[in-house]
């Protein structure tokens, strides 16, 4: 039984850390952009690549969203 009542602050722990990571890597999101370009690039490369992440962004928001407002069973 102590397993059970363990589970759910397990997983409000899970879905903080990962809102958390989603909200640094936000932040950091020009850092991350450059990381992936060569060491010289053009303002067109990096508009490419900073186009490339958003969706990934918004996937991890999403997958907050889903799991975190889900209805819980009884």
């Amino acid at each position: 039984m102590w397993a059970i009542s363990s589970l759910v602050p397990a997983r409000f722990l899970t879905l903080i850390t990962h809102l958390v990571i989603v909200i640094t890597i936000f932040w950091s999101r020009e850092n991350s952009v450059k990381a992936c370009l060569p060491l010289t690039y053009t303002v067109e490369e990096y508009n490419i690549e900073d186009v490339r992440v958003i969706p990934a962004l918004y996937e991890m928001i999403l997958l907050i969203a889903v799991f975190g407002l889900k209805k819980k069973p009884l």
